[in-house]
């Protein structure tokens, strides 16, 4: 094989390796230009009891990506968010997107203590990142039995399929875990 062969030989499978390198970095930043911004969905709430005399209070945070909570107040509000994003954690942010933050939770979060609804009583929120950390109280009467709590936690649910909320909960050294599901979107527990 003479040199000049040799050269148009090489030369073809450079260009072949060039093409199908070009390829590959096309597909890959065409297959990672669509990923979502995470992919899990997921919410945590923390419920804290804190005795306070003869009441307890219990402290609530919910710890919600901010993507999907616009998203949800996007769908579950339409006309309020029809001219004017959610736009939460920016300088453009919906001037009534707390009040309707309040009142999904109080839609898709309930809690029933001896068979008696409470109502959550939420007092602020705050951005941490890509994510919203939402505070809200209850109080109820003090008791040195072990109580029936009932909690529904359909955070997000309506968006998707796969949504999971994590929830916490403290009493002194006393702690429990309930992880909700579109399949269980409701438990009982005596704490």
């Amino acid at each position: 094989m003479s040199k000049n062969q040799h050269s148009k030989k090489h030369s073809r499978c450079w260009c072949s390796y060039q093409r199908h390198l070009y390829t590959i970095l096309f597909l890959t930043f065409c297959l990672f230009s669509f990923v979502p911004k995470h992919a899990i969905h997921l919410s945590i709430t923390e419920m804290d009891f804190k005795e306070k005399g003869e009441k307890t209070e219990i402290q609530i945070s919910h710890k919600i990506f901010i993507d999907d909570l616009e998203n949800a107040l996007r769908k579950n509000y339409e006309i309020a968010f029809q001219k004017q994003k959610p736009n939460l954690s920016t300088k453009t942010q919906h001037k009534e997107a707390k009040k309707y933050i309040y009142e999904y939770l109080k839609k898709v979060v309930d809690i029933t203590i001896n068979s008696q609804k409470t109502e959550i009583n939420y007092i602020g929120l705050e951005f941490e990142g890509d994510v919203v950390w939402i505070y809200g109280t209850l109080e109820k009467e003090n008791s040195s039995e072990k109580e029936s709590i009932s909690i529904k936690n359909m955070i997000l649910m309506d968006l998707f399929n796969d949504q999971r909320n994590m929830l916490y909960m403290t009493k002194e050294k006393t702690k429990e875990f309930l992880n909700f599901t579109n399949d269980e979107r409701s438990q009982t527990i005596k704490f």
